[in-house]
């Protein structure tokens, strides 16, 4: 039975989950390490499939299997592509060696080669125990831990005989503060092993394992069961027991067992029929008759068969011969007052449930129930379980048609029959996603997700140089056409040139470039007195006073141009301080040398005067032209 517990205490809880010291206390490892290159390989393994996936839901029942084949068009929208009940060899149970051929062969024949195939399977969910707990909120990587403990102390399981695993249900406020809601369950590791290993032998290994309530979960998280109720419950009337499922927004919030069933039924109405049929024997015979007793013996059998068949009739069995509609209601109408008892002890059992839901999930109310059997129930029993209850009552039926389901093949006719296939259409539309998988637990999800991490991360720098080699490449591109362009407008610059070039037109640009150096030069003669004058008149500072120049700048007769040296006679005197005076002559001759007209300059003569009652420094300079 599923319970809601919450801790009193934050603070403990926390410390608990913080204190590493303590080895009692240390939940088990949630991660698991691998070696980059090792998790760099596994995304490859992998590969994108663009077929559709083929999911198969399979129920071992009681004494049947049941298979159910879908294939999913988009996220809520899906095709049935088969569905078959096998009834099992009387001969054959699931102990025997020859089980898992057995499987093999009817396993094979349904899937018929399908790829891409995921098989789905339930088992007895007497032995799993689930509790909806509430737990403070912390951070991401701490919930696991919070949860785990929390649930040891709720309930202390051993982890190498039990599965641990559990679903987050989104959070919530309690006293101010913040919740998470989570579904955990605890499954026998030796169940789930067993199972495993005899889908393993029949060749056929299964994706995924879960419970009745997870797949009744998987119904109506994919929108197969279509209610507009946010609370709704499902009552499944067994054989030996009975289980009440109850759903809160899609997630399953509680499951109880119930020690009532069928057998309970027919039990209180073979007492009430034996009872009447000796009383009526007694009454007319005192005497002990062994005939009379047989004949009564045969009518109790035969009264218990028939009832039955009203009643309990085995869903897959030929409807009861048809009899007298008055004395079929009649028969039905006390049949009905003979196990009522039993039916009252059921409600009130289911009763209790839905109270102890309300008062601990904040006075909620189912709006409807879904009733299932493994036997075709008669009317009277559900109408009689809605009237009791006050909710409106209805069997389940997966087979509905709605707009996101597509079914290639007809439906089963009696509704009885079509609510069997509910665990096994369950189990066809589940996923990790949607469904609880003791295959696949909280550890394999982070596993899953460090991967998928890696992988995005990977993958984005995948795209990032990707994009990097595109825009290089466009640039390039750019540059090329660029460079082209440039060549192709220079070669069409280059082809309206028809000018030849030849020797004689070498020769003649040479002798034109002689010329106009002799013009240049001559030039340069001509206006050589003119430039040296000017310059002379450009480097000399006012504190120097130029009293005398002579130049010689022809050239004399007989002389070659190379043999002819120019150059140039200055006079002067040098005005101010006399402590400066020798300094302002260096630097005005450093003047005179750096002029492109002017080389080597030479004091030939240098002297201290009176020039206008002021000392001054005279002196006489000889500057070689260029």
């Amino acid at each position: 039975m599923a319970k809601r517990d919450a801790l009193s205490s934050t603070e403990r809880l926390l410390d608990l989950i913080r204190d590493d010291s303590n080895p009692e206390y240390s939940a088990p490892s949630v991660t698991s390490r691998k070696s980059f290159g090792q998790r760099f390989k596994n995304m490859f393994n992998n590969p994108v499939s663009f077929k559709k996936a083929i999911s198969m839901g399979v129920d071992l029942g009681h004494d049947d299997l049941k298979l159910v084949k879908i294939t999913r068009i988009s996220d809520h929208k899906f095709e049935l592509l088969d569905y078959t009940r096998i009834p099992f060899d009387p001969e054959i149970s699931k102990d025997n060696d020859r089980f898992p051929q057995f499987l093999r062969q009817h396993l094979a024949r349904f899937c018929d080669h399908s790829k891409n195939l995921e098989l789905w399977c339930t088992i007895p969910s007497a032995r799993v125990e689930t509790r909806q707990i509430r737990i403070p909120k912390v951070n991401q990587k701490q919930i696991a831990n919070s949860v785990y403990w929390t649930y040891q102390r709720i309930s202390p399981f051993n982890d190498e005989e039990k599965l641990f695993d559990f679903e987050l249900l989104g959070e919530t406020e309690e006293d101010g503060k913040p919740k998470i809601d989570v579904m955990a369950y605890t499954a026998p590791q030796a169940e789930i092993k067993n199972l495993k290993d005899l889908f393993s032998k029949s060749g056929c290994p299964l994706t995924g394992i879960s419970i009745v309530p997870f797949s009744f979960q998987s119904l109506l998280r994919s929108g197969r069961i279509e209610t507009g109720e946010p609370h709704v419950s499902s009552l499944y009337i067994g054989r030996d027991w009975s289980r009440i499922d109850i759903f809160s927004e899609g997630n399953l919030m509680l499951s109880r067992g119930i020690k009532a069933g069928v057998t309970t039924m027919i039990e209180a109405l073979r007492a009430e029929i034996e009872d009447n049929l000796f009383e009526l024997s007694i009454a007319k015979s005192p005497s002990k008759d062994t005939a009379r007793i047989r004949s009564i013996k045969k009518k109790l059998k035969y009264e218990l068969d028939q009832a039955h068949r009203l009643f309990f009739g085995v869903i897959h069995d030929t409807p009861a011969q048809p009899m007298d509609e008055r004395q079929r209601l009649l028969k039905e109408d006390k049949i009905f007052k003979m196990i009522s008892p039993a039916v009252e002890r059921l409600v009130r059992q289911v009763e209790r449930t839905l109270r102890h839901f309300a008062l601990n999930f904040d006075n909620a109310r189912v709006g409807k129930i879904y009733i299932s059997s493994g036997v075709n129930l008669h009317r009277h029993i559900v109408e009689y379980i809605g009237e009791e209850l006050g909710i409106p009552t209805e069997a389940v039926n997966p087979f509905v048609e709605s707009t996101n389901f597509v079914s290639l093949l007809p439906s089963p006719e009696n509704i009885s029959e079509q609510s069997s296939y509910a665990p096994a259409m369950g189990m066809a539309l589940s996923n990790n996603t949607l469904t609880p998988n003791f295959l696949f637990t909280y550890k394999d999800k982070q596993k899953a997700a460090g991967s998928q991490r890696i992988n995005r991360t990977t993958f984005g720098g995948f795209l990032l140089i990707m994009a990097l080699c595109v825009g290089l490449s466009f640039w390039q591109e750019r540059t090329n056409s660029d460079k082209e362009y440039q060549v192709t407008r220079l070669q069409q610059q280059l082809n309206a040139f028809t000018l030849r070039v030849d020797k004689n037109l070498i020769l003649k640009l040479v002798s034109e470039v002689k010329a106009n150096n002799r013009m240049i030069s001559q030039i340069g003669e001509k206006y050589l007195g003119l430039a040296v004058i000017s310059e002379l008149a450009d480097l000399t500072p006012t504190n120097i006073r130029l009293l005398n120049l002579s130049a010689r700048l022809a050239r004399q007769p007989g002389k070659k141009k190379s043999e002819v040296k120019k150059s140039l006679v200055i006079e002067g005197i040098v005005q101010g301080n006399r402590l400066t005076l020798e300094s302002a002559l260096a630097a005005y001759l450093m003047d005179l040398k750096s002029s492109p007209l002017f080389k080597q300059p030479k004091i030939n003569k240098k002297s201290y005067v009176n020039f206008e009652d002021k000392p001054v420094l005279k002196f006489t300079a000889r500057l070689d032209l260029v």
